[in-house]
C-alpha cells in the first residue's frame, strides 16, 4: 500500500513537470475522466505514450457501447426499448458522439506505430478539449434512456410474457 501511494506520488510529479512544460489538462481532471492514476505503477521512459493509452481505453469502451445503440444486432433486450423511445436528437447525438470517438480511435491507431511525443500531447489535449461536451451529450443520453426506459416499461406492461 505505501508502495502504490509512493508510485502515485512520483507519477503526479512526474506529469507535473510534463504539465508546465505542455501546457496539459490537470492531473485531477485527467484522473476523474480517464483514471490515468492506473498506470502510476508502470515504469515508463514514454508517460505521455502510457496516459494516452489509458484515455485510448476509455474511448473504446465509450465506442463499444454507442455501437450498441447503432448497431443493436447484439443488444440486450432493454437496449432495443429504449432504442425505439428514442427522438430523432437522441439518434442525431448517438450519431454525432459515435464519429467523434471514431476519429480519435483513428488517431489513436495512427500513434502506436511510432512515438511522437509532440502527437502524444497534442492528442491528450485535443481529447481533454472536447470531453466536457462529450460529458454533456452522454448526460443528455443517459437521461432520455431513464426517461424513456420508464415509459416503455409502463406501456408495455400487459406484453406477452405476463
Amino acid at each position: 500500500m505505501a508502495k502504490d501511494k509512493a508510485n502515485l506520488e512520483k507519477f503526479k510529479q512526474d506529469y507535473t513537470v510534463l504539465k508546465q512544460k505542455h501546457s496539459l489538462p490537470d492531473f485531477e481532471f485527467l484522473n476523474q475522466n480517464f483514471d490515468i492514476e492506473a498506470v502510476a505503477a508502470e515504469e515508463t521512459e514514454v508517460l505521455l505514450k502510457k496516459i494516452r493509452k489509458q484515455i485510448v481505453e476509455k474511448l473504446s469502451s465509450g465506442l463499444r457501447s454507442l455501437e450498441l445503440f447503432l448497431n443493436p444486432q447484439t443488444a440486450p433486450m432493454f437496449i432495443l426499448k429504449i432504442i425505439k423511445s428514442f427522438s430523432q436528437t437522441d439518434k442525431d447525438i448517438l450519431e454525432e458522439l459515435y464519429n467523434k470517438f471514431a476519429i480519435f480511435e483513428i488517431e489513436a491507431f495512427g500513434l502506436e506505430n511510432k512515438y511522437d511525443e509532440a502527437k502524444e500531447i497534442e492528442f491528450i489535449k485535443k481529447i481533454s478539449k472536447a470531453w466536457p461536451e462529450i460529458c454533456e451529450d452522454f448526460d443528455r443520453i443517459q437521461q432520455s434512456m431513464k426517461v424513456n426506459y420508464k415509459k416503455e416499461s409502463k406501456k408495455n406492461e400487459k406484453s406477452y410474457l405476463r
